[in-house]
């Protein structure tokens, strides 16, 4: 297999997740717009309820997998075979250890279910039997996945994105397709487990092909002190992934508690909307990962800063133009496709983009953060965030309503991961405080709203309604909202490393 550059490498997993999550996006509509017509809300509300259920359950991870990944990235840049196979083999009896796990602990919460829905949802299932398809897909996850980690820590992750999206797009083709057929909303959660099975079948295979020593029979095992670091790094990493999963994991049931089911199915089309688009991101940051890895191995710490600094201001940038597309536009999409008993108050739409936006351009920090294997000493960040986080949710959620649970979140990652993530990279890599990486954040932040305001103006003067006037008003923003992203950002020292950076790979092919 030909060897690309590290930047190439970049370049290729980004494209690749980039237009394989569109592809997902498009037929993700398709099969929600399905699903809301021939079932009701309250399945929504199940539906999301249940998936934030067991991402709190998934704190039995532990972080192995991240712990694990870091360790991965210096025997690849070495090519050290043996060490590689000890990893794996490590890999592999603890992630089955870890879905067996998962699936007793999400059986212990079946007792505590009537504490967690205020209302009976209005649904011809039994709950428990739906709960228990959920569990089982979230714990055979995790067979066979392991092998899939090699692939992408040797900045290869556009094979397992196109593996991925390839099932996923099975997925949704089957579950609408019987959906229409049966109306049956068990056949669809089948049809989710075994596409999940499949799906890490499958790249096991393709990954003992493109590493087959790791399928050979092998004695070689980590040292002592190679153990003892990964396990100290899976006990920081266990705190953080605990305070993770109740800081995400937790609105939808905040929700359901507080105001009801249905409501958790009509938030959801908004987050599936934002989470959608945000996930084409989040998938190409997630896709440099390994190259960052790389960088942190082999770099100087100029590189490493300049390029710190440099994704920091495109997370600014797509994130910041997805949240002032979502803004001035969500709710005339959503009356436009399943009409208007499911729109929210634009104080929630902000709230909900708010919560989106904050968490999205925490990823320039973070990235930079896992690669550099700095999991002990921020460790308690994210169960600080999520104290925070259900204080204020319950609190506003009372008094201010639906808004005040997403702002919550918003503002306890704010508070929190925000700060603390460049902090430790910076005291890491550069020995001084992070006061020009703070600086940068919310100047261009502030560009972010000053652009927003602008859109919101420019979109109030377009008389054409219907889906006609909603596809020029998409026009409009697309165009006009990076005009003046350039305008505001092209000055920079930071976007000029950048195209200096990216367009000789365009041209080498």
């Amino acid at each position: 297999m030909r060897e690309y550059s590290r930047t190439q490498n970049a370049a290729i997993n980004t494209l690749t997740s980039s237009i394989m999550q569109i592809v997902n996006v498009i037929l993700g509509f398709i099969s929600r717009t399905i699903f809301i017509h021939l079932l009701s809300s309250d399945y929504l509300g199940v539906n999301s309820l249940y998936t934030n259920i067991l991402t709190v359950l998934s704190f039995a991870e532990l972080g192995i997998g991240n712990a694990i990944v870091f360790s991965l990235y210096k025997p690849i840049a070495n090519h050290d075979k043996s060490k590689i196979q000890a990893l794996m083999t490590l890999y592999k009896k603890a992630y089955q250890l870890i879905g067996g796990v998962i699936f007793a602990l999400g059986l212990c919460v079946i007792p505590f279910m009537r504490y967690l829905i205020k209302d009976a949802p209005d649904i011809k299932e039994n709950i428990i039997l739906i709960y228990i398809l959920f569990l089982l897909n979230t714990s055979v996850s995790y067979l066979y996945s392991y092998k899939k980690t090699l692939i992408t820590a040797n900045q290869k992750d556009y094979i397992v994105q196109l593996y991925t999206r390839a099932f996923q797009l099975i997925q949704i083709v089957l579950q609408s397709i019987f959906l229409l057929l049966t109306h049956e909303y068990i056949i669809y959660l089948i049809i989710h487990i075994v596409c999940t099975v499949g799906q890490n079948i499958v790249l096991s295979i393709k990954a003992d092909k493109m590493y087959p020593f790791i399928a050979e029979k092998n004695d070689n095992k980590l040292s002592k002190e190679e153990t003892n670091s990964i396990f100290d790094n899976v006990k920081a990493l266990f705190v953080y992934k605990f305070g993770s999963v109740i800081l995400n994991g937790t609105d939808n049931i905040i929700i359901s508690s507080i105001i009801n089911v249905a409501t958790v199915g009509i938030a959801s089309n908004y987050t599936m909307l934002m989470n959608n688009v945000t996930n084409i991101i989040s998938g190409a940051i997630n896709s440099l990962t390994a190259s960052v890895g790389n960088l942190s191995v082999k770099g100087s710490k100029e590189q490493i800063r300049s390029i710190m600094h440099q994704l920091l201001m495109i997370c600014v940038w797509l994130y910041g133009f997805i949240g002032i597309c979502f803004f001035v536009l969500a709710n005339e999409f959503v009356e436009l496709w399943i009409g208007p008993k499911y729109l929210l108050d634009q104080s929630v739409v902000f709230a909900i983009l708010f919560s989106i936006y904050i968490n999205g351009v925490q990823y320039a920090a973070y990235t930079f953060r896992t690669t550099q294997g700095l999991f002990i000493q921020s460790r308690w960040v994210p169960m600080i965030s999520a104290i925070i986080n259900i204080i204020l949710s319950v609190w506003w959620g009372k008094t201010i309503g639906l808004s005040g649970i997403f702002i919550a979140t918003g503002i306890s990652r704010l508070l929190t991961t925000t700060l603390v993530d460049p902090w430790l990279v910076y005291k890491n890599n550069f020995s001084k405080k992070p006061f020009e990486y703070y600086f940068k954040y919310f100047a261009e932040s502030l560009a972010v709203v000053i652009n927003g305001l602008i859109q919101y103006w420019l979109i109030g003067l377009v008389p054409i309604t219907g889906w006609i006037g909603f596809f020029v008003k998409v026009i409009i923003v697309s165009i006009t909202a990076n005009v003046v992203f350039l305008i505001e950002l092209g000055w920079t020292k930071d976007f000029r490393n950048l195209v200096n950076r990216v367009a000789p790979s365009f041209r080498k092919g």
